[in-house]
C-alpha cells in the first residue's frame, strides 16, 4: 500500500476525524446523561484448600510440583463453576423474586409491568410456586410459563440467570484461599442480597452434595470392604490349613537348621578325607621300610619272640576295634579297646627296656606305627561312612521342603495381597467416613456489606465513544486505501503500464474547462498555472518525439470514453498553436463543440475534403469533422486515395491532431492509426485496469507508433 497515498486520503477526509467523533461524544453524553449510580458488594468464601490450619486431618498430595498447582486451580475453577450452575442461579432467581413479591413497598427494582399486572390472587399463587421450586431446587427454565408465568416473571425484572450474570463476577486471586463473589447492581441493598445469598446457598448445597456424595462412596466402601475382609480371612485360613497339614511352622527356619547342618557335615566330610590321604600316606611310607630286606638287622629280627608277642596283642586290639566300630561304639567294647593298648604299650615298653642299647628297637617302632596308622585309618573311613548316611538324610529332608516351601509362598503371597487389598480399602473407608464429619471446608468468611457508589463511568464511556469512533474511521479509510487500486498519478501509470508516461494534466472542474480562458488567466490561480506548466512540459516531449520521427501526424486516443480526452486535445492544439505552428484538429461533434468557443469554423468535414482533395485553412487551428455518415474510412475511399489526403494535410500543416475513438470500444480505431505517424494514449486518473484494459496496454507496447500516454485529471499533489 502507498502510505503518501493513505496520508492524502486522511488529509482529504480529516473533516470525518473532527466531526464523527464530536457527534459520538454528543450523543454518547445524552445516553449517560442519567446513568444510575452503581453499587458493588463482595463476599469471600474461604475453600481450606490452601490453609493446613483448617484441615483437621492433612492430605497427602499426590501430585507434587506444578502437577499440585494444576491440581489446586482445578478444584478451584470447579468451585466457581459450580456457582454458576443453572440450579445455583435459580436459587438466587427464586429468592430475588419472592423478596419484591412479599415486599411490594420496598422492592430491590421497581416492580416490571408483569409484576404489576398480577391481582393478589395470582401474586400468592406466584409466590408458593416459587416457594416449593426454591425447596425442591428446581431450575428455573423457558418452559415454566404456567397459568402464572414464573419466567416471565423473573426475567421482566432482570433476576433470571443471564441477567444476573452480566453483572456477577466470581473469582479466585491466584495464591489465596479465598474466592471472591462481587456483584454490582443499582441497589447497594440488592447486591448486598445477591452475594450473601449465593454464597450462603452455595455453601449449604454444596455442603449437602458432598455429605449425600461421601455417604454413597462410604456405603460402596464399607460393602467392598467387607467383601475383602472375608477374601483375606480364606487366604489365611488356607495358609493356616497347609502349613498343619504339612507339619510346616516355620519353614523358613526349619530349611536354614537343616542347609547349616548339610554345610557343617560337608566340612567334616573334607576334613576327613583330608585326613584319609595323610595317613594313607604315611602308612605306605612306612611299608616300604619294613619291607626293605638290607634293613632286617637293623630292626631286630633276632628278637621274633618278642615280636610274635607283641603281634597277637596287636591282632587282638584290631578284632577289639571293629567289633567296637561295627556294634556302634559301645562303651563295654570301648573298655577291652583300653584295655589292650594298654597292654601293647606295656609290651612294647618292656621290650624296649630289654633292648634299650640294641639298634634294632627302630624296627619295633615303625611295626608299632604302621599298626596305629592302619587303625586310623579305618577308623576314619568308618566316620566317612557315617556322614555320607547323615548328608543323604539331611539333603533328602531338605529336598521334601521345597515343595512345600512353593506352596507356602503362593498361599502367603495371597494372604498378602488379599491383606494389602482390605487395608487399602479400609484405609480410604476410615478417612472417607473422617472427611464427612470433619472435611467440610467452604465458609462464609465475609459477608457482603452496603458500600458506596461506584466511580461515574460517563467519562470513561465518552472517551472509549470517541476512540471507537476514531478508530472506525480510520479502519475504514484504511480498508479504502488497501482495496483501492486506482491510478492517480504518472508514477503508478508508469508501473502499471510499464510503458513511456509523456505527461500529466492536472485536474480542472468541467464548468472551467476552458483553455483560452486558463491560458490568458491574469488572476495566478494555482491549478490554472500549473496546468499551463504541465501543458507546456506535454508539447515539448510530444514535439521532440515527432522531430525525432520527422512526422507531423498524431493521432490521440484512450482505453475508455472519457470527456477530459476532447479537453487534452484541444488543449495540445492550442499550446502547439500558440508556437506559430499551422495546426489541423481532425475530432467528432464533441471536439467541433470545445474548439466552437474560439469562433473557429467547424462546418468542414473529412468526407468532403476525400471527394474534392480541398481544405480551407484558418488562422492557426483549423477543424475538420471526421464523420464519415457510418462508413469507414477505407470503406469510404481506397487506402492510396486516404493516403493521398493525409499527405496533402501534412503538407499544409505543421501538425495534424486526429481524435481516435477508444480501444476498447467496437471501432474502426486500427484503420484511423493506420494514417497516423504516431499516436498517443490518455488515461483518467482514479480510474483502475480491468483486464482487457490490460491486454490493449500490452498490444499498445508492441506497437512501434504508440508513443507513450498522458494521464489526466492529476488531484492531490496539484491542488
Amino acid at each position: 500500500m502507498d502510505i503518501k497515498k493513505f496520508f492524502r486520503l486522511l488529509n482529504k477526509y480529516k473533516w470525518l476525524f473532527i466531526s464523527i467523533p464530536i457527534l459520538t461524544l454528543l450523543v454518547t453524553y445524552f445516553f449517560v446523561k442519567k446513568l444510575p449510580k452503581e453499587y458493588k458488594s463482595q463476599a469471600k468464601l474461604s475453600t481450606g484448600l490452601l490453609d493446613p490450619s483448617r484441615q483437621v486431618v492433612p492430605e497427602t498430595p499426590n501430585y507434587s510440583g506444578p502437577d499440585l498447582l494444576i491440581k489446586i486451580n482445578q478444584q478451584f475453577a470447579n468451585i466457581m463453576d459450580i456457582m454458576q450452575m443453572p440450579r445455583n442461579m435459580s436459587i438466587l432467581s427464586y429468592r430475588l423474586i419472592l423478596h419484591d413479591l412479599k415486599n411490594p413497598a420496598a422492592p430491590f427494582k421497581e416492580q416490571s409491568d408483569d409484576v404489576k399486572a398480577l391481582t393478589a390472587s395470582e401474586r400468592a399463587e406466584a409466590i408458593k410456586l416459587f416457594e416449593e421450586r426454591l425447596a425442591n431446587k428446581t431450575v428455573l427454565t423457558p418452559l415454566d410459563n404456567y397459568k402464572v408465568k414464573l419466567y416471565n416473571l423473573v426475567k421482566s425484572m432482570g433476576y433470571d440467570a443471564k441477567s444476573l450474570s452480566k453483572k456477577l463476577n466470581i473469582s479466585h486471586e491466584q495464591n489465596s484461599d479465598f474466592v471472591s463473589v462481587e456483584y454490582t447492581s443499582e441497589n447497594t441493598f440488592m447486591s448486598v442480597f445477591v452475594v450473601n445469598t449465593l454464597a450462603k446457598d452455595f455453601i449449604k448445597n454444596y455442603s449437602e452434595d458432598l455429605i449425600s456424595n461421601k455417604t454413597k462412596s462410604i456405603v460402596l466402601l464399607d460393602s467392598l470392604v467387607k467383601q475383602k475382609e472375608a477374601a483375606m480371612n480364606q487366604k489365611i485360613d488356607l495358609l493356616k490349613e497347609y502349613r498343619i497339614k504339612n507339619r510346616v511352622l516355620n519353614l523358613d527356619k526349619q530349611s536354614q537348621i537343616v542347609y547349616q547342618q548339610i554345610v557343617d557335615y560337608e566340612n567334616k566330610k573334607s576334613q576327613a578325607l583330608i585326613d584319609l590321604q595323610a595317613m594313607q600316606a604315611a602308612l605306605s611310607s612306612v611299608n616300604s621300610t619294613l619291607n626293605n630286606r638290607d634293613n632286617e638287622k637293623y630292626l631286630g629280627a633276632e628278637h621274633s619272640s618278642d615280636n610274635q608277642k607283641t603281634i597277637s596283642i596287636k591282632n587282638k586290639l584290631q578284632q577289639a576295634e571293629e567289633q567296637y566300630i561295627d556294634k556302634g561304639f559301645r562303651q563295654t567294647d570301648k573298655k577291652i579297646v583300653d584295655s589292650l593298648r594298654q597292654l601293647l604299650s606295656s609290651q612294647l615298653s618292656q621290650s624296649a627296656d630289654n633292648y634299650v642299647s640294641d639298634p634294632l628297637v627302630a624296627k619295633q617302632s615303625l611295626i608299632l606305627r604302621r599298626v596305629s596308622l592302619t587303625v586310623d585309618i579305618d577308623k576314619t573311613r568308618a566316620s566317612i561312612a557315617d556322614i555320607n548316611q547323615e548328608l543323604s538324610k539331611l539333603n533328602s529332608k531338605f529336598n521334601q521342603m521345597v515343595p512345600y516351601d512353593a506352596g507356602v509362598q503362593k498361599y502367603e503371597r495371597d494372604a498378602d495381597i488379599a491383606t494389602k487389598e482390605y487395608m487399602e480399602l479400609l484405609n480410604r473407608y476410615n478417612l472417607n467416613n473422617l472427611d464427612k464429619n470433619i472435611g467440610l471446608r467452604l465458609q462464609l468468611e465475609q459477608e457482603g456489606t452496603p458500600s458506596a457508589p461506584e466511580p461515574s463511568k460517563k467519562i470513561i464511556f465518552m472517551a472509549l465513544s470517541g476512540i471507537a469512533s476514531l478508530a472506525i474511521c480510520f479502519a475504514l479509510l484504511f480498508v479504502m486505501a488497501t482495496l483501492d487500486f486506482s491510478i492517480n498519478n504518472r508514477k503508478q501509470l508508469t508501473i502499471a503500464t510499464k510503458g513511456k508516461v509523456l505527461g500529466e494534466l492536472n485536474f480542472i472542474k468541467s464548468k472551467w474547462q476552458d483553455i483560452d480562458e486558463i491560458w490568458k488567466d491574469e488572476s495566478h490561480r494555482k491549478d490554472y498555472l500549473n496546468y499551463k506548466n504541465l501543458l507546456r512540459a506535454l508539447r515539448f516531449e510530444i514535439d521532440e518525439k515527432l522531430a525525432s520521427q520527422q512526422a507531423n501526424i498524431l493521432g490521440v486516443t484512450s482505453l475508455h470514453p472519457e470527456k477530459f480526452k476532447v479537453f487534452c486535445l484541444v488543449s495540445m492544439a492550442y499550446a502547439f498553436a500558440r508556437t506559430d505552428k499551422q495546426i489541423l484538429i481532425i475530432g467528432d461533434d464533441e471536439t467541433a463543440n470545445e474548439v466552437q468557443r474560439w469562433n473557429i469554423p467547424i462546418n468542414q468535414s473529412l468526407k468532403s475534403v476525400l471527394d474534392k482533395l480541398h481544405l480551407d485553412k484558418n488562422n492557426r487551428i483549423t477543424f475538420l469533422n471526421k464523420d464519415l455518415g457510418g462508413v469507414s474510412l477505407l470503406e469510404n475511399s481506397n487506402k492510396e486515395k486516404v493516403q493521398k489526403v493525409f499527405d496533402y494535410f501534412k503538407t499544409n500543416f505543421d501538425l495534424i491532431l486526429v481524435f481516435l475513438d477508444p480501444l476498447n470500444i467496437v471501432s474502426d480505431v486500427n484503420e484511423w492509426v493506420l494514417f497516423t505517424d504516431s499516436y498517443l494514449a490518455t488515461y483518467m486518473a482514479g480510474n483502475s485496469l480491468s483486464e482487457l484494459d490490460k491486454e490493449s496496454i500490452r498490444h499498445l507496447a508492441n506497437d512501434q507508433k504508440f508513443m507513450g500516454w498522458v494521464i489526466n485529471g492529476v488531484k492531490g499533489k496539484y491542488s
